[in-house]
């Protein structure tokens, strides 16, 4: 029996907003404390809300992680378990239901250099090692780059090494031919790479209530795949009930920009594609941490999440009230 998700039915019905565009004449401006001007759609963020909401309260199933690792008996008592296996060291939490790998005797001193799609192919490898995949994940999205370590291409500086002995040598740049014929693309290298795959519930993907999603992720440099983390998801699912978001609720958490504020270089963040999504969330109640799957409204940008990010910046909105810090 593979870790991984129930077979959950989504409670929203209705069609994906994602393939729309913005229209002009709808859209509604508002600006915060920064001067920022956040601006969506409020008929499509309406018709989101009205569609039914999913709120499901989790509970880690530590008897299924033993039994799905081969493991028998209750997990009453075990809250961690570790093994070695094709060259890793595997620390399974029972308790949370998450996962940290790491590479035996790795060496995180990082002087070789590889590219995006090296880095890519290293991760697919370790991902269909057999031992992953029967007892780690269900459904897996597309992989996708999250973070190209070393602060810039180690190519450029390859280049600058060379100009700079060039240029302090006798060799007359000005006196190079240059053949234009054949243009051949060089990909740019790097020291490491994290490399995500997004777990999946029905063929939809699953978020973090801070715009990240749910998955399972990878650090690869020139020597391979050399840590890998994940949340496991062997989850009992709670029906539970909470009140609900109006649009005034959301037009407001959208002002406050959110609980994750940006600063922003442009004066104009403009939201675009809104669309249901699912999200894991924690909430912290009497000391005491609890873990919902909710629908949320996910509300996308152009803008990167950072200078490194590859992916856009999404802002993610709770349908329910508890699940957003800033209200």
């Amino acid at each position: 029996m593979a870790l991984g998700f129930i077979n959950v039915t989504l409670a929203w019905g209705g069609t994906s907003s994602s393939t729309n565009k913005v229209s002009v004449d709808r859209v509604a401006p508002m600006q915060n404390s920064n001067g920022v001007n956040y601006i969506f759609d409020q008929t499509w963020v309406k018709n989101l809300l009205n569609q039914k909401s999913t709120l499901l309260e989790i509970n880690c199933n530590g008897t299924w992680v033993l039994k799905s690792l081969g493991f028998g008996g209750s997990a009453s008592k075990i809250f961690s378990i570790g093994l070695t296996q094709w060259g890793f060291d595997y620390t399974f939490d029972v308790r949370n239901c998450s996962l940290r790998g790491s590479k035996v005797d790795a060496d995180y001193n990082y002087t070789k250099s590889l590219t995006e799609k090296q880095a890519l192919d290293f991760a697919e490898k370790r991902m269909k090692n057999s031992y992953l995949k029967d007892k780690i994940f269900y459904q897996l999205g597309k992989a996708m780059v999250i973070y190209r370590n070393n602060n810039g291409p180690i190519a450029y500086w390859r280049w600058w090494e060379w100009m700079v002995k060039a240029t302090s040598s006798s060799i007359d740049l000005s006196d190079i031919e240059i053949d234009d014929s054949d243009p051949q693309n060089i990909d740019p290298e790097y020291t490491s790479f994290s490399i995500l795959y997004p777990y999946l519930i029905n063929g939809q993907e699953v978020w973090e209530q801070y715009g990240n999603r749910a998955w399972i992720t990878l650090e690869v440099s020139a020597n391979g795949v050399m840590s890998l983390n994940a949340r496991l998801l062997p989850f009992k699912w709670i029906t539970r009930n909470s009140e609900k978001l109006t649009l005034n609720d959301i037009t407001r958490i959208i002002n406050n920009g959110w609980n994750s504020p940006r600063r922003w270089v442009t004066k104009e963040v403009k939201f675009d594609k809104p669309q249901k999504v699912l999200v894991l969330f924690n909430l912290r109640r009497n000391n005491k941490n609890y873990l919902y799957l909710s629908s949320w409204i996910g509300l996308k940008t152009n803008l990167k999440a950072d200078q490194y990010a590859q992916q856009p910046y999404t802002m993610i909105i709770s349908d329910y009230k508890i699940g957003n810090t800033t209200q």
